[in-house]
């Protein structure tokens, strides 16, 4: 049987340095992935980087794929009112699969009616997503950006079942917290991270 892959999904203005380390890991464990967009045209990123998406998500096959990644974006918003694709993230948590996001990109979980009463980060503050409809109860849990510069999560992520959250600066040890969900074991100094587990 095929080895299950992992889907990366991009949109208009992503963030790419958000997953360079989680998809450096991924590629040192020769996990396989699919760049997915909406539409099958290249895809600018925030840092300037032109992508080709290798398929849309329409044409997704969902059997082929155990977990999703999710970046933040410079703008989100047009994600987060696309009904197509906060339908296909709702999928990969409907089957169960595991989801990173981070930065601006736990904002989709929200809106797709994921995170229901879980605890989360964001790279976001709520009187923004207020703004934008956001309600009270939605955001909730929500470790907001001003929330982590105050009382900064300690690992640097939070994992709620098979959702893993964080903010754009804790990208490294959000990437190294999604390979573990995977099954992919990554020694942090590879990173330049100490491994607190292991300290005396």
């Amino acid at each position: 049987m095929a080895e299950k892959k992992t889907a990366v999904l991009i949109y208009p203005g992503f963030c790419n340095f958000e997953i360079s380390t989680a998809l450096e890991i991924l590629a040192l464990a020769e996990k396989p992935i699919t760049v997915f967009a909406k539409k099958s045209g290249p895809v600018r990123s925030e840092e300037g980087l032109t992508i080709l998406p290798e398929q849309c998500i329409a044409d997704a096959m969902f059997r082929e794929y155990d977990s999703l990644l999710l970046p933040g974006a410079q703008d989100i918003r047009d994600a987060v009112e696309d009904a197509e694709i906060l339908s296909f993230i709702r999928e990969f948590h409907n089957q169960k699969k595991i989801i990173g996001a981070i930065s601006a990109a736990p904002v989709l979980l929200v809106k797709g009616g994921v995170m229901g009463k879980r605890p989360f980060m964001a790279g976001v503050n709520r009187e923004d997503l207020y703004e934008e409809g956001f309600t009270k109860q939605e955001l909730f849990r929500m470790q907001s950006w001003d929330d982590n510069l105050k009382n900064p999560v300690a690992d640097g992520y939070l994992i709620s079942e098979n959702i893993i959250t964080s903010v754009s600066y804790e990208f490294v040890r959000f990437g190294l917290a999604f390979a573990k969900m995977l099954g992919i074991a990554i020694s942090p100094e590879t990173f330049g991270i100490k491994d607190r587990k292991a300290e005396p």
